[in-house]
């Protein structure tokens, strides 16, 4: 999945300028710090190897290989462990090779300062939010691998799917409405109980919705909804956790959960991190459900929590 792939206009050095590990260093430990304390102390996972990992800046890709780190000059073009090659540009994505397993790639901080303004602490939350996504492939490629290779639609397979088939249309556009407002409400009550009912709610409108709108050839979106939104909304939460975090980006709730929600553009994101806050708050227990073999989709999560 690639969130974040944007062309932009940046001055690539042609000079044969040397790479230095040593001066990216800094950075790459405040990441993968970051993973690390996330990992640990707020989803407590298990501890496991690193992935694949391409990180780039104007001139050189920065890459782990066999616990050591290497910095060589890129010339404008990167290959990816699956033997893709992807143009420099703007982007942070989790993908996985079919022998090699799961790999991340990311633009140095500079890049992105360079190309869109952006400061911290939110890249590190867009960091955690990709780089957790390598912790989730494993389970989730019982579902999502046959669709992907069986899938013959217009629209590329993401997780802006659902969105992107369905998002002209008015009336499938009040049903995701209805649910998601479902969902912030029930994010926002007062009390466990409330928020318990709301949920209930939210969860009664997804299947309506799921039932209306995902039969016949569109039966395949049942699980590519859940999938996703289970995805991304883990991938929304650890970013917003790790923010709200006093020994993370030490924001307040409102002000991590802002930061996260962003332009609200993309329904994925947006719901499930409204869907996750409110798994978080009646199923704390939920990354061993979703960080797991099998993963747990967003519909199956939101049954669990909702249960007294």
């Amino acid at each position: 999945m690639a969130r974040f792939a944007i062309a932009v206009a940046l001055t690539l050095s042609a000079s044969a300028q040397t790479c230095d590990i040593n001066a990216a260093q800094p950075w790459i430990q405040h990441w993968l710090g970051a993973w690390n304390f996330t990992s640990r102390q707020i989803l407590h996972l298990p501890d496991a190897p690193l992935p694949n990992i391409i990180f780039f800046d104007n001139t050189c890709v920065y890459t782990n290989v066999g616990g050591k780190w290497h910095a060589t000059p890129h010339g404008g073009t990167i290959t990816l462990p699956n033997k893709k090659t992807v143009p420099v540009q703007l982007m942070s994505f989790a993908d996985a090779d079919e022998k090699s397993g799961p790999f991340f790639v990311m633009a140095a901080p500079e890049f992105w300062k360079q190309a869109v303004h952006a400061q911290e602490p939110g890249l590190t939350a867009v960091f955690l939010h990709e780089f957790s996504h390598t912790r989730q492939f494993a389970g989730m490629a019982a579902v999502i691998g046959p669709i992907d290779k069986a899938w013959k639609g217009p629209e590329e397979l993401d997780d802006d799917i659902v969105q992107t088939r369905f998002g002209s249309n008015p009336d499938y556009v009040a049903d995701y409405k209805a649910e998601y407002d479902l969902l912030l409400r029930a994010a926002n009550a007062a009390s466990i109980d409330e928020t318990r009912a709301l949920a209930a709610q939210a969860l009664d409108v997804m299947k309506k919705r799921r039932a209306r709108w995902f039969t016949g050839d569109n039966a395949v979106f049942v699980p590519l909804d859940s999938t996703w939104l289970s995805m991304e909304g883990a991938g929304q939460w650890t970013g917003y956790a790790w923010l709200s975090d006093p020994h993370g980006g030490g924001m307040t709730r409102a002000d991590a959960r802002k930061k996260m929600i962003g332009s609200g553009k993309h329904w994925t994101q947006d719901e499930g991190l409204v869907l996750f806050l409110v798994v978080d708050r009646l199923l704390p227990e939920w990354p061993t459900l979703v960080f797991h073999t099998p993963s747990m989709g967003a519909l199956e999560l939101l049954e669990r929590a909702v249960k007294p």
